[in-house]
């Protein structure tokens, strides 16, 4: 063992010699606290943001097109959807491709309930490819849906207080004029199944019908093709190769573009979040700080005389430095273990819940990122290693001299 380790093992001990002083305890212990508090956030905040984009996906398509009303191809000959749909199909970097109508309707449930929702007619053979519906699906009654039923998210039908194998009246916000005036339309429908992906905003608000069924009832053609990718990494690159080989495209949005304002939120609260809790270690650095400044006050006679026996100014710095690297290193590494078992807790044992209405999501969502970690365990030794330089300067400029007349 070093010189500067040995006298540094020995000043963070108690005046009897034996285990740490009770002033290094609460130093350590800031550091743990404060380590601790940011892996638990930041790992909370990484689930939400996962767990959100997994939601998202899942109920949405990777991009979406929108056709013109007019379907001319580069040569100017007028081509069909299917026609413009199977040659998006054959692009690279597409997994699957399929029509889709979006249309606006209040449902009116037998037990006197009424909801708003937004229908979206779909292939009910294609949707299972383009977004993660089959996992969501309660029963994966996809036949009642090809012979005209309906699926409603969990929660909205809750609300109506229907259950699967109900009738319930879909009112279109258009009218049909007759003897008695403009009377709404109106289209009787059966519930067929439900799904549950976890995320009120479509639990809530929305459903599936057929699309054959879509175009019947609102009248319209599908003018919007939905698109998965085989790589969610290349979104962009598929986003781009349909803008340039799709004429037809009027519009082409991926999911990212979609929803640009939310997770730019989220990544912005996650930042504030980081920051406010790195204020508790910055706080807790001021302890090490505090303390180290304390005992060289305490050691200032023990400074000179090894000076005077011929201690290099390198020597005592080192001496501190070790001291604070002690505590900073000693506390960031139980901080991290302890942070990771607390977030392990709560993601697999607590599973705390949530108020949908509120996040969107029913549970805590924890995701334990190393790329997380690893920023929070270099960020504490840095502001460790910061914060224990001044006290280390000021010990290794004590002059013997003064040293050995401080008492």
């Amino acid at each position: 063992m070093s010189l500067e380790a040995f006298l540094a093992r020995r000043y963070l001990s108690g005046r009897k010699g034996s285990g740490l002083s009770v002033i290094t305890w609460i130093a350590l212990a800031g550091v743990i606290v404060g380590v601790m508090s940011l892996i638990c956030v930041t790992a909370v905040m990484s689930g939400f943001e996962k767990e959100l984009r997994t939601k998202i996906l899942g109920n949405n398509a990777h991009i979406l097109v929108s056709l013109g009303s007019s379907l001319k191809g580069k040569n100017g000959e007028t081509r069909s959807r299917e026609v413009v749909l199977n040659e998006i199909r054959k692009l690279p970097g597409v997994d699957s491709a399929m029509l889709v109508l979006y249309g606006e309707g209040f449902i009116l449930s037998p037990a006197g309930q009424s909801e708003g929702v937004a229908l979206r007619g779909v292939d009910s053979d294609q949707v299972k490819n383009v977004l993660d519906l089959k996992d969501y699906i309660t029963e994966g009654n996809w036949d009642g849906l090809k012979e005209g039923g309906v699926i409603l998210g969990k929660t909205l039908a809750d609300r109506l207080d229907l259950q699967i194998g109900d009738y319930f009246t879909l009112v279109l916000n258009r009218g049909d004029f007759s003897p008695l005036g403009l009377v709404p339309r109106m289209k009787k429908l059966r519930l067929v199944d439900t799904f549950h992906s976890g995320m009120t905003q479509f639990d809530g608000h929305h459903g599936y019908i057929g699309l054959s069924l879509a175009e019947q009832i609102f009248e319209m053609k599908a003018r919007s093709i939905e698109v998965r990718a085989t790589d969610v990494r290349k979104i962009s690159e598929v986003r781009d190769e349909i803008r340039a080989t799709i004429p037809e495209a009027i519009q082409v949005q991926d999911w990212i573009s979609q929803n640009q304002d939310f997770l730019s939120a989220l990544r912005l609260e996650k930042t504030v979040m980081a920051v406010i809790l790195g204020l508790i270690v910055l706080v807790a650095s001021f302890n090490i700080c505090g303390s180290l400044i304390m005992i060289v006050r305490d050691k200032t006679k023990d400074i000179a005389i090894l000076k005077s026996m011929g201690a290099y100014d390198g020597t005592v710095l080192k001496t501190f430095f070790y001291q604070g690297m002690f505590i900073g290193s000693v506390g960031t590494v139980l901080g991290v273990i302890l942070g990771i078992l607390l977030s392990i807790f709560l993601r697999d044992y607590i599973r705390f819940p949530l108020n949908q209405d509120v996040y969107m999501i029913d549970t805590l969502p924890v995701d334990l990122r190393v790329s997380d970690v690893i920023s929070v365990v270099i960020g504490a030794l840095c502001i460790s290693a910061l914060a224990t330089l001044y006290p280390a300067r000021l010990a290794s400029r004590i002059l013997p001299t003064e040293g050995l007349k401080a008492d």
